[in-house]
């Protein structure tokens, strides 16, 4: 038997078209704007003066890749809900970076922690630990592109590498020419995006199986709900 393939509207592509193009105006608005103060202190900290709401947002879309989109439901529905434990760790070691090591960073004005490692323990360590830090990165990276790109050629009328190559390429983009200004700004706009969509995939998902009521017993029944 044949199986009909679901491919996107227009509406849906002029969506997708304006995502990308709104993440590379902000980085091209931010790079002619910080031109007459165009210093490695404003490109890769902001100039030290952004509030509290961008560094939040950006920090949380940061942690919130396709990865976790598309893995964690896939984990919770094959294993249950023991993964959410996860964030009882990150909490506590979010707190501690918070008040015990980036006051540090702040009070040595250094831009990364591999500064304060060639201060603490020389240069040789400094360069091991940016490598490794490279490849896990370059590795991570790979990953994360790949798992939207698969989600994106599955709808759309593109081949997994040019999904790869359109989205490697803005966020390149913005990313170089933008500096971390933005990278925060994108991301607080991503954020709206991602926020949006997993409402109403959420909404549109519980109303499909009955109501909440309905997916807490499923789970249950499946044995879904273990914490512990």
């Amino acid at each position: 038997m044949a199986v009909h393939r679901q491919s996107l509207g227009i509406w849906d592509y002029a969506v997708i078209m304006c995502s990308f193009a709104v993440s590379f105006a902000i980085g091209v608005v931010f790079h002619y704007a910080g031109r007459r103060r165009y210093t490695a202190q404003n490109f890769f900290m902001a100039g030290n003066n952004m509030s509290k709401f961008p560094v939040v947002l950006s920090i949380v879309v940061t942690n919130l890749s396709a990865i976790l989109m598309l893995g964690a439901p896939a984990e919770v529905y094959r294993y249950g809900t023991q993964i959410v434990l996860l964030t009882l760790g990150m909490t506590a070691g979010i707190i501690l970076a918070s008040y015990l090591i980036l006051p540090i960073y702040f009070d040595l004005r250094i831009t990364t922690v591999y500064e304060y490692l060639e201060m603490r323990y020389g240069k040789f360590i400094r360069y091991t630990v940016s490598s490794l830090f490279i490849v896990q990165t370059l590795l991570y990276i790979s990953v994360v592109l790949y798992a939207p790109a698969l989600a994106l050629s599955a709808v759309a009328d593109l081949s997994t590498e040019m999904s790869i190559i359109l989205m490697g390429v803005v966020c390149t983009l913005y990313c170089s020419i933008g500096g971390l200004k933005a990278v925060l700004w994108t991301d607080v706009f991503q954020s709206g995006l991602m926020s949006a969509c997993i409402a109403i995939v959420f909404i549109k998902g519980v109303t499909e199986v009955g109501g909440l009521g309905e997916v807490l017993h499923r789970s249950s029944t499946g044995g879904r709900l273990e914490f512990f």
